[in-house]
């Protein structure tokens, strides 16, 4: 999965969301389980992973429903 980093992501910050790691065709981690939440690229319709400043960014943002 493609990396996208912090730099990128405020570029297009709408472009990217956390979906839910049970949506249908999420991928998994590398052992083998689910993840409890996964990146989204909606213009590229496609998984990518965030780095650790952008996951927490995406995860204060969830937690204030915006």
């Amino acid at each position: 999965m493609r990396k996208v980093n912090m730099q990128e992501f405020l570029l297009e910050p709408t472009r990217y969301e956390l979906k839910s790691g049970a949506v249908e065709n999420a991928p998994l981690c590398p052992y083998g389980n689910q993840y409890q939440w996964v990146g989204f690229d909606k213009k590229n319709n496609e998984f990518v992973r965030f780095t650790k400043s952008v996951f927490k960014k995406l995860i204060k943002l969830k937690e204030h429903g915006n």
